[in-house]
Parts: structure tokens; C-alpha cells; sequence
């Protein structure tokens, strides 16, 4: 050792070294890392030989070519190089098709990399950078490209910069080729890309792929290719080396940080360098021996180490009688200046099992090096039999590695890799096995499994992948297991698994079928249940699993203990106190309300905010303090008090639940029973009173008949033997500080929302004592709101009970119970943030996956990744031609005709049939105006008209044969060119909102979602095949004809966004001439930019306008480019659009205007106002709003744009309209 720097697999100097964190890789004879690694401990070949015959009589080869007596049938074959998962990353088919198949192949392989690192790029605090390369560009993409789709499809320039856009990577992303080095010096680069700070973690790698159609090579003698299909590195029979396929990417962090982090570390890059040979050869295309030993020895300084302590060399290995000697003794030399001893270190080369796969060379050493030094094991070069001469090893430091062993024990495992590119780019890379980590003991318990896919076929196959990791002996640590699973890329179709050990694990993942599709939290209600609920052990796996819950339940704990004397440990440790604690009336109380509002603070912490809080009894003074009413402290003091006063002051007594509605039971008691109903629910009603009542009742035969369960309790509650308790409350809470309700609560004695101000005074909470509770009333209310989400904050689900007795509760919302069971303990918790996740929040980061105080996290592990199911998006062309010409007319009476129909649309639209009903049409890389021309098909070839704005709300082949056949008309519709699609339902004025430049209403459905009026709000939609828009007043003629179908009396609210804003001008400007009312006209983020009533052309504005979206598009700049690459249409669109704007001369319109402008300030608005007056002659106002010109339209900027909607439509007078024509 020079620098000491490396002490038993330690790296003292963590800042300036590199960890490899995450792998993936595809080379021939293995499909992934482990597949790759038992090739090479095997000592495997992965080439692939021929049959010439077969490829003559099979496969189209030339018969004069592969007959040839020097062509050598034999290659290094990736398999289903062809095949790319095009919908995952948001392409359609027909884009895919354009693209490399070697960018293609890199980039699912990048993204496997990424999860096997564990790292999500949408979650990860620093920026991720690309180092790529790729070998030749394949020319024949499969279909006609227009030069810039050549251009950025086909040439290896942007292998680097699709990932960074693809995955969202946003720091250096860096094209590198330097032939066969190529891969190595993109590590490298990486390397000092981290050093250097410019990326937090980057991914590094090549690949490289054949065009189609070649199956061998002929051989040169002399030249770099083998004579019989065999690289044999170092061999005295050498003679080249076969070309291959392959790709491997890795991803690299800095040591320090991959250590802070919890990373899995394989290995560690200590030290690399680059270097050129200069003119220092024989010729441009051969080695130089200076050249090599000089990145050698620069590259063993940069990493401190000395020649004398690496073990292993892998070498580049080119099989060549001159290239191996060139290398054998470079090395040497390097070597040399440290060391005279021989034969200590090992020399191996990977292309003796896969051949040379060009770019993705470097990488695949480098991937082979890196298995061996985290695994502690050698395998074998292959081919070797006898050194060739010319290496003279026996007097050098290297002895060939010709089987599998385990790595020598010589302390520190070092290794090297070597890879040189002809041109003389020559790489070298210093590497230590990972450092002696001891995982974190797994906490006993369970956790959750959170699997997410794109497709429900791929997170079929990850369970499956998972299943059979977590049946190895020895299993992987299940929390290391959870945690890497919790923090990688979140997919669309989600599942989660509330499991207890590895078995356990593997047998939910075997026996699961696919999720039925969890639906996104609604509105939310938190329950939150009464006496007698708590249990012995009620909160303990919450305390354990859910950090915020456990801080909020100790501040109480202890506020509770000074306050009130009583140690609420209990109802979260099992070792303080046992069942009877619970028997106790006060502490029953005093657990349930610290236990449901620890519960809801840490929903609420969670981003979950309740719409309506729903309390039983006791229960709802929880929801009390967390809508700010008293402080929890506070609040708990309250609780105390009025169950110590019911247990001093009020009389004995018992509850009884009795089968039957209230009038039956009230009417059997008679009117003088002293015995009261205390609650009243859908499924029974409970009796309450002093002891002697009750028993009476209970002894007499007034109840005969109907199913009776006394309860658990020795008072009687809501009745009003509690008068006396209810005025002892009333003091308490008269002296105690109090604020309105902040959220919304309903009240248990009313059924009915509680008056903010009301839950402040004594009297509310006196009446609260002694009146019943009205559970069905209560939920009926929730359930009038909206509420589709339920959740139970407390022991079991009484409160879900009464939710699902409710006749108007149908099933398909969520109803979930935060504890679970009694007999579930953890696993209850588990599954409710199993299904929280599952619904989309992020509650597993820092909850059930976290370490107990003090512990460190559990190391993250390499696991199955995202499964790609893909295929060429090429294929077989031809055939999908036939079937789309073979399209015909559903009949209107046949269901299986119409599916059929809309099978053979959806695939002439995706270059795929859908496989199931749950098919999203945009996840498969559709586009808004893909689904427009879908249903213009539909509609011309069915007669069914489909709105484009209500299929998108949910886009699922299902939805759209639920919608079409719904619209069936027993009569082909007439075909119209403009329809109006209605987006929000309402009883007041319509709000129609004319087309947007693509000629859709999708854009505003967001918007309509969020305007909360009573209007119906329609979306005007326009018929793609129509070619009768050649002007603008056309194009509003026909607008105004779908609104008028709508609506054939005035006023009318009229609105538009971007071109949209234009055609709603005009059509204002019609209806008027008409004799109609136009009550207000909105213009979002638009205006007419024409003015004097000249051509809108010559207006300077659209001149800039115009000429920004030919550079935007030509060049992809912004969201415009953006747009236009993903929808190459667009162009043609957005030119069309120009072409209709550029005669138009706008008109005065004698109406009040609104313009919802962004990017502008009060003194920019005030200025345009001022400009536009002359168009309004009822006024008009311009209005700032936040986002941009495409975001405004989309969450969060929509929120604020639709409050703006809401106050302009609320003060809308109708006016008397005039035509103004201003020539």
C-alpha cells in the first residue's frame, strides 16, 4: 500500500472514492445480472453458431455470402434485442418504431439499473447524470422518417440525453464514443462527474446491436476476428475475437454518500484514468504499448494503491496474436515499478464468453469484475489451454484465471479493468470490493411490500419474480427488502402486501392475483369510535410501525400523566398494565381520544385532510382537537373529566343493543320508561338507564322477539340519567380556552354539520352528554357530501359497520380500518398503509419501513426490477395494414359486432389490440388527438358518438365500449362538425368553452372538475375528418350551431382558452348579430392580438408568436417542442391554426369580457385592459393568474384559475347585447 488509504476493505478517504450501487446488464447467453454471472462461475459461452443451410433455406441469407469458405457462422446474439416496451416510457408504436434499437435496448436497461440502485429520480435530493455510448446506427427504422426523426431517432448523439429526458435525469448527460473503450471511458467520465460535484449519481454504461439480418462474419487473416467462432484471450491459438451484442449500465454514487444512504455497495472505484496513445505506433489502428502502461500507472497513483496488491486484472482481451502481447506486457511494465514478484496476479477476459461487444465492452468487464469482488469468487477465462509465446507470462506478474475459485486471501481485494479503443482511447479502472458492512438487524415484526408496475401483466411477473428471491435459503432480510421496494419508481398499478416473514411473504406474492384497480382517495371522512372499542394492546403496532403517531401519542402521554395523573402507556405497550387497565372507565376514554387524535395528526401529516369528522360519543372529542377546537392537551383534560365525573357522579346503570328501529322499541317501552335510546343506527338502536330500569325491561317480555346484547358498561350513557355529569361538564368547559372548528365536523346528537362557533360552548357538549347518538344520521350526512372514503381512527370497525349498513353506501368507495382487527396486532396497521399506498400516498417512506429510535436503516438489497413485456414495434407491418383495411361497419343491435369495432380502432390507433378492458389508452402512448380521430372512426363507421372529454376522464378500453354502447342510437347520428361534450353536470346557465387549437375539450376538463357552480360547463369538440374549417367565422359558425343545439335561447356564457379564446370572439360576435345575450365572454391566457380591424397577420405579436412555434417545433425547445416530438400532428395543426388566424380581422363585440392572463402584473394587466377596451364595449378586465401557457389549465395552477372562474361567473349580469360592427 502507497497511501494506506485501503484497510481491510475500508476506504479511508470516502470523499474522493466511488461506490457501484446498482447494475443491469444484457449480453449474449444471459437476459440480466444474474443470468450474466452464472455464465461466467460456469464457465459458459454465450455465442450463438449457425447452420449456413438454415439461413439460406430459412432466413434469407445470401447463399454466395455465407458459403463462402471464410465466413465464420457465428455471433454474439442479445436476445429480443428487437423488442421494446414502448407504452412504459410513453411512446406510441409508431414513435418506437423510429427509434435504434440500441437506444431503445439502453434505455430499459438504464431504467433497470435504476432500480436496482433503489433509486427513484422523482424522489432523489441531487441531480442523476448519463454517461452512455452506442456502436454503429441502424438506418432501416421500419417506416418512411422525415429527416429531423432521422436525425433524432437514429444517430447515436442522443443515447444519452433520451434517458436523462425518459427517466427524468437532470444532471450531465453525455454522449461518449471511443470505439471499443467507449463503455470504460463513460465510467470514468461519471467518476469525475461525481468527484467533481456536477451529479449526485450517475448512471454509465454502452451497447450495442446488430442490424437484423447478420449472422456471422468472414474472417481476415491476421485481422481482429477468430477464425472459428472462439475468443480465446492469451491463448497460443488466438486469433481474434467474435462480434457480439450486449449492454450494461451501472450506477455510480459517492462513497460517503452511498454509506449515509444505506446503499448496497458491490464495489468501489478507488482510482481511473484516460489517456491517448498519441502518434506513439505503428499505425493508427494498433496498440501502443507506452500508451497503455502510461493509463495504468496514472491510474494506480490516482487511487493510492500499489501494483504488489491487486489481485486480478481484467484485462481487454482482444485474442489477437499482436493485441494480447501489447497488453501482457504493458501491464508489465506498470506493474514493474512496484513489484518484481511473478505470478501473483490473476489476468482473466470476458470476451472469451461473449465475444467483443463493441461499446458495451468496457462496461461488461467492468460488470464482471465488480460481481467477482462483491462475491469473493474467481471464474474462469475461457478457452485458455497454452500461454501464447509471445507473453513470455512465466516472468511477468500475471498468471491466466482458468477456473472458479475464491478470491486469494491477501487482505483487501483489488482488482483492475483495462479497456482500449482502436484510435488509442485507452481506459483503466482501480477497484476494491465493497466495504465490511454489518446490516442492521432485522426488527422483528412485520412491513409492507409495496409492488408497482405500468401494466397489470408486468406486476404479475414481479410478484412472481419477488416470490421466488424471498424463497431462498437464506431469504433476503425482509425490512431491507421493504425498504428498497418502498423507495424505488412508483408505477401506475400498484399493490401492497402486509406480510410477517419471508415465507409468509412468498406465499401472499405466489397466491395474489391482479389488484382490481384501487381507486385514488376521494373525499375522506375520519371515523372515530366510542366506549368500550379500546383494547389491551390497541396501539402498540401503531406506536412501533408509525413514527409521526408515536411522537404526537407521547407529548400527549405526558401532558395526560402532569394533567391528569393517569399513565396512558398501556394502550401502546403491552409490558405496562394488562386487560384490566381497559376495564377501567376513565382510562377507556382517555386511551380512545388520545389514540384517534395521535391517528389523525398523522393522516393529516400525511397530506390526507378530512372533508368531515365523525365522532360516537366519546369518540368525538378526538375530532374536536384536531380541528383546532381546544388544544389536544387541553382537550384530553375534558375527556378526563367527564368520565371521572360519570363514574363519581352518575348512577349505575346499563346499555343494551336491541335488533329494531326506534318508533318499534320506543313503542313497546311505552311513554313512562324511565329507559331511554341512547343511539340510533340502521342496524338497531341502544337502550340506556339506571341498572334497576334496564333489568326490569330486561326481565319483562316488552322486547320479546327482537335479538338483544347487553353491553360491557355499568353506566348508562346519552340519556338523561347523566344530567348531573352533563352540568359538571358544562363548568369544565366553560373554563377552557376554545376557537371555532377549522374543519369540518358532524354532530353525534344532531346527525347534521356542526356549527363551527357552536362546538365552542359549554352548553353544545352538556346536551352532547345526554342526548342520543344519531350514527346512521351521521353517516348519511357524510355520504350526502360525497364522501367515498371512510377511515376508522381507532381499535376495530364499529364505525364502518354502520357505513356499510347505510342503504346508500354501494360498495365501491373505500372503507378502511386504520388498527384492523384485535387478532390481526401489526399486520392490521400494515395493510392500512398497505392500502393508503395503494391509493396513492406516500406513507410508507419513514413509517413501517423505518428503524426503531436509534436503530440505522436496513441496507438496501438488489431485487427483481420493473419487468419489460414489450415487442418490435417494427413487426409485421403488412399484416396491420390488411387488418386495418378490413375494417367495417358494426351493426347497431350487436354488442360483440361493436367491441369488435372498437377493438380494431383502438389497435389502428395503438399498433395494439387491447389486451383486457383495464387497457389505458394514453399509458400505451396515445395521444388526445389519437382518441379525437378514434372517435371520429367510431362515430362515422357506427354511428356512435362517444364524447373525447368524458372518455378521457377514464381513458380504459372498457370505458369506452361501457360509453359506446350506452350512446348507441338506433339510428347512425348525422355527422356534425362540431359537437359539444358535456364536462360537469348542473342545472343553472350552460358555460360553453369553444375548441382548443387541437380542436378537443380534453384540455378543459380539469378546469370543469374544479368549477364549483351550478352550471353545466360543455366542451365544444371538433371533427378531425371535417375539412370545412378554412376560415375562422367557419369554424365559430359551426360552433355556434353545437351550442344552439344545446341551448336555442340566450344569454350565453361563452369561453375559450389560447385559439379557443379567438372562436369564442367571434362566436360571441354572431350570436349577437343574431339578436341573442352574451352575458360574459372569457379568454383564458389569450386575447385578440389584431387590432383597428386589421388582418390579425400583420399584428406584430402574432408574427412573433407564429414564427416561435416553427423554431419550437423544428428544434424541440420547451413545452411547444415537447408536444410537437410526442405528436408529430401537432405541426400541421398548429401551422393550419396559423393559416386560419392570419386573415381573420376581429370585430368589436358589444359584451363584458374577462381575460385570465398569466405572466403579468397588475400594471401589465391594467396597460392590456386598456388596449382591448376598443373590442368590448361592455367592459372588459384582465385578470392574473399563476402558471404558464400550458400549465395553466393543470394542477396546481388550475385550482387558482377555476376560484378566478367561480367569482367572475358569480357576478355575471345578463346585459342587453349590441351590434357594434367597427370597420
Amino acid at each position: 500500500m502507497t497511501d494506506n488509504q485501503v484497510i481491510d476493505n475500508q476506504v479511508t478517504d470516502t470523499e474522493n472514492a466511488v461506490a457501484v450501487v446498482g447494475m443491469a446488464c444484457r449480453y449474449p447467453g444471459a437476459g440480466n445480472v444474474e443470468e450474466f454471472w452464472e455464465l461466467l462461475r460456469d464457465g459458459v459461452e454465450g455465442i450463438t453458431r449457425f447452420d449456413v443451410e438454415d439461413l439460406v433455406r430459412n432466413k434469407g441469407a445470401d447463399p454466395v455470402e455465407v458459403r463462402q469458405p471464410n465466413f465464420v457462422p457465428a455471433k454474439g446474439v442479445m436476445a429480443d434485442s428487437a423488442k421494446f416496451d414502448w407504452s412504459f416510457f410513453g411512446y406510441s408504436r409508431s414513435e418506437a418504431s423510429g427509434i435504434d434499437p440500441q437506444q431503445r435496448v439502453f434505455l430499459e436497461t438504464a431504467a433497470t439499473a435504476l432500480d436496482d440502485a433503489g433509486l427513484d429520480p422523482t424522489r432523489f435530493d441531487g441531480w442523476i447524470g448519463v454517461y452512455a455510448g452506442a456502436d454503429r446506427t441502424h438506418t432501416d427504422s421500419g417506416r418512411d422518417l422525415s429527416p429531423l426523426e432521422r436525425l433524432i431517432g437514429l444517430e447515436k448523439d442522443h443515447v444519452a440525453t433520451r434517458v436523462a429526458y425518459k427517466l427524468g435525469l437532470r444532471g450531465p448527460a453525455v454522449t461518449v464514443q471511443t470505439s471499443c473503450s467507449t463503455s470504460l471511458v463513460a465510467i470514468h467520465m461519471a467518476v469525475q462527474s461525481l468527484l467533481n460535484r456536477e451529479c449526485d449519481a450517475a448512471l454509465a454504461g454502452g451497447v450495442a446491436v446488430a442490424p437484423e439480418g447478420e449472422w456471422g462474419y468472414w474472417h481476415e487473416p491476421g485481422g481482429p476476428l477468430s477464425s472459428d467462432g472462439r475468443t480465446r484471450p492469451f491463448d497460443a491459438h488466438a486469433t481474434g475475437t467474435v462480434p457480439s451484442e450486449g449492454v450494461g449500465v451501472v450506477v455510480l454514487k459517492r462513497l460517503a454518500d452511498a454509506l449515509q444512504d444505506g446503499d448496497r455497495i458491490a464495489a468501489v472505484v478507488l482510482g481511473s484514468a484516460l489517456n491517448n496513445d498519441g502518434a506513439d505506433k505503428m499505425g493508427y489502428t494498433t496498440p501502443s504499448i507506452p500508451g497503455q502502461r502510461d493509463v495504468i500507472l496514472y491510474a494506480q497513483k490516482l487511487a493510492g494503491v500499489n501494483a504488489a496488491d491487486i489481485d486480478y486484472v481484467e484485462a481487454h482481451g482482444t485474442a489477437t496474436p499482436i493485441g494480447d502481447p501489447v497488453e501482457v506486457q504493458a501491464l508489465t511494465e506498470a506493474f514493474r515499478a512496484s513489484t518484481a514478484e511473478n505470478g501473483y496476479c490473476l489476468l482473466g477476459g470476458v470476451k472469451g464468453n461473449i465475444g467483443h461487444t463493441s461499446a458495451a465492452a468496457g462496461v461488461a468487464a467492468f460488470i464482471k469484475t465488480t460481481l467477482m469482488l462483491e462475491r469473493g469468487e474467481l471464474v474462469p477465462s475461457l478457452h485458455f489451454d497454452a500461454p501464447n509465446p509471445l507473453l513470455e507470462l512465466e516472468s511477468t506478474p500475471f498468471r491466466v484465471c482458468t477456473e472458479h475459485a475464491p478470491w486469494p486471501d491477501r487482505g483487501t481485494r483489488l482488482a483492475a479493468v483495462s479497456s482500449f479503443g482502436v484510435g488509442g482511447t485507452n481506459a483503466h479502472v482501480v477497484l476494491q470490493g465493497p466495504p465490511a458492512r454489518q446490516p442492521e438487524a432485522s426488527s422483528p415484526g412485520g412491513t409492507v411490500l409495496a409492488l408497482s408496475a405500468a401494466s397489470p401483466e408486468a406486476l404479475g411477473k414481479l410478484r412472481a419474480d419477488l416470490a421466488g428471491v424471498l424463497r431462498r435459503d437464506p431469504a433476503p432480510d425482509l425490512a431491507a427488502v421493504a425498504r428498497t421496494l418502498a423507495e424505488r419508481r412508483v408505477h401506475r398499478h400498484r399493490q401492497a402486501f402486509a406480510v410477517s416473514d419471508p415465507a409468509h411473504a412468498a406465499e401472499q406474492l405466489a397466491a395474489a392475483g391482479d389488484p382490481t384497480g384501487s381507486r385514488p382517495l376521494g373525499k375522506v371522512a375520519f371515523l372515530f369510535p366510542g366506549h368500550g372499542t379500546l383494547r389491551y394492546n390497541a396501539g402498540a403496532g401503531a406506536y412501533r410501525l408509525l413514527p409521526g403517531f408515536r411522537d404526537r401519542f407521547d407529548e400527549l402521554r405526558e401532558a395526560v400523566l402532569e394533567r391528569c395523573g393517569v399513565d396512558l402507556s398501556p394502550v401502546v405497550a403491552p409490558t405496562h398494565g394488562g386487560p384490566e387497565w381497559f376495564d377501567d372507565g376513565v382510562n377507556q376514554q382517555l386511551g380512545l381520544f388520545a389514540l384517534g387524535y395521535a391517528l389523525g395528526r398523522q393522516l393529516m401529516d400525511w397530506g390526507i385532510t378530512p372533508v368531515g369528522m365523525f365522532g360516537n360519543s366519546i369518540g368525538e372529542f378526538a375530532p374536536a382537537a384536531l380541528a383546532g377546537v381546544w388544544s389536544p392537551a387541553d382537550a384530553a383534560v375534558l375527556v378526563h373529566e367527564r368520565a371521572r365525573a360519570t363514574w363519581a357522579v352518575g348512577p349505575p346503570g346499563r346499555m343494551v343493543a336491541v335488533s329494531g328501529t326506534a318508533e318499534e322499541v320506543l313503542g313497546r317501552l311505552g311513554p313512562d320508561s324511565a329507559v331511554e335510546v341512547s343511539m340510533i343506527s340502521r342496524g338497531g338502536v341502544v337502550l340506556s338507564g339506571p341498572q334497576s330500569d334496564v333489568d326490569a325491561v330486561l326481565a319483562g317480555d316488552a322486547l320479546v322477539g327482537l335479538d338483544l346484547r347487553v353491553l360491557a358498561v355499568d353506566r348508562p350513557g346519552h340519556c338523561s340519567a347523566l344530567a348531573p355529569v352533563a352540568e359538571i361538564l358544562r363548568g369544565v368547559v366553560a373554563n377552557t380556552p376554545a376557537k371555532p372548528a377549522a374543519l369540518p365536523l358532524v354532530s353525534d346528537t344532531t346527525g347534521t354539520w356542526a356549527d363551527p362557533a357552536a362546538v365552542t360552548e359549554p352548553e353544545y357538549w352538556a346536551a352532547q352528554l345526554t342526548r342520543p347518538v344519531l350514527l346512521d344520521a351521521g353517516v348519511a350526512t357524510l355520504l350526502d357530501a360525497g364522501v367515498d372514503t371512510f377511515l376508522e381512527l381507532g381499535p376495530g370497525s364499529t364505525m364502518l359497520g354502520t357505513v356499510r349498513w347505510n342503504g346508500r353506501w354501494d360498495g365501491t368507495g373505500t372503507a378502511l380500518p386504520l388498527l384492523g382487527r384485535a387478532e390481526d396486532g401489526e399486520l392490521g396497521v400494515l395493510r392500512a398503509l398497505g392500502a393508503l399506498w395503494e391509493r396513492g400516498f406516500d406513507v410508507l417512506g419513514g413509517t413501517a419501513l423505518a428503524p426503531p429510535p436509534g436503530a440505522e436503516p436496513p441496507l438496501r438489497l438488489s431485487l427483481p426490477p420493473h419487468p419489460f413485456l414489450g415487442e418490435n414495434p417494427v413487426g409485421d407491418r403488412t399484416a396491420r395494414v390488411a387488418h386495418r383495411k378490413r375494417e367495417h361497419r358494426a351493426t347497431s343491435g350487436d354488442t360483440g359486432s361493436l367491441r369488435a369495432a372498437l377493438e380494431r380502432l383502438w389497435a389502428t390507433a395503438l399498433d395494439r389490440p387491447p389486451a383486457s378492458d383495464a387497457d389505458h389508452f394514453y399509458a400505451q402512448g396515445g395521444e388526445s388527438l389519437m382518441a379525437l380521430s378514434m372517435m371520429s372512426r367510431l362515430r362515422e363507421q357506427t354511428g356512435v358518438v362517444v364524447s373525447l372529454a368524458e372518455f378521457s376522464r377514464e381513458p380504459t378500453f372498457g370505458r369506452l365500449l361501457e360509453l359506446a354502447e350506452r350512446d348507441r342510437p338506433a339510428a347512425p347520428a348525422p355527422r356534425l362538425p362540431v359537437s359539444a361534450a358535456r364536462l360537469r353536470e348542473g342545472s343553472g346557465r350552460p358555460l360553453f368553452l369553444a375548441a382548443d387549437a387541437a380542436g378537443t375539450a380534453v384540455s378543459y376538463q380539469a378546469l370543469a372538475d374544479r368549477l364549483d357552480v351550478d352550471r353545466p360547463v360543455y366542451g365544444l369538440e371538433v371533427d378531425p375528418e371535417d375539412r370545412t374549417h378554412r376560415s375562422l367565422a367557419r369554424i365559430a359558425a359551426q360552433h355556434v350551431d353545437a351550442v344552439l343545439a344545446v341551448q336555442p335561447e340566450g344569454p350565453y356564457t361563452l369561453g375559450g382558452w389560447s385559439f379557443g379564446a379567438v372562436v369564442a370572439h367571434e362566436m360571441a360576435r354572431l350570436l349577437i348579430a343574431r339578436g341573442a345575450e352574451v352575458d360574459v365572454l372569457l379568454c383564458i391566457d389569450a386575447f385578440i392580438p389584431g387590432r383597428r380591424g386589421l388582418p390579425v397577420g400583420l399584428d406584430p405579436e402574432f408574427l412573433y408568436s407564429h414564427a416561435f412555434f416553427q423554431v419550437a417545433g423544428a428544434f424541440n425547445l420547451g413545452e411547444v417542442g415537447r408536444r410537437m416530438r410526442h405528436n408529430p400532428a401537432l405541426r400541421r395543426i398548429f401551422l393550419d391554426k396559423a393559416r386560419v388566424l392570419a386573415p381573420y380581422r376581429p370585430r368589436a363585440v358589444h359584451c363584458p369580457a374577462v381575460v385570465f392572463k398569466v405572466d403579468v402584473d397588475a400594471r401589465a394587466a391594467d396597460r392590456l385592459s386598456a388596449r382591448l377596451a376598443p373590442l368590448y364595449g361592455g367592459g372588459v378586465r384582465v385578470r392574473p393568474v399563476p402558471g404558464n401557457h400550458w400549465s395553466v389549465l393543470t394542477e396546481p395552477h388550475v385550482r387558482r384559475l377555476a376560484e378566478e372562474l367561480i367569482t367572475t361567473l358569480a357576478g355575471v349580469e345578463p346585459v342587453r347585447n349590441e351590434v357594434v360592427d367597427v370597420r
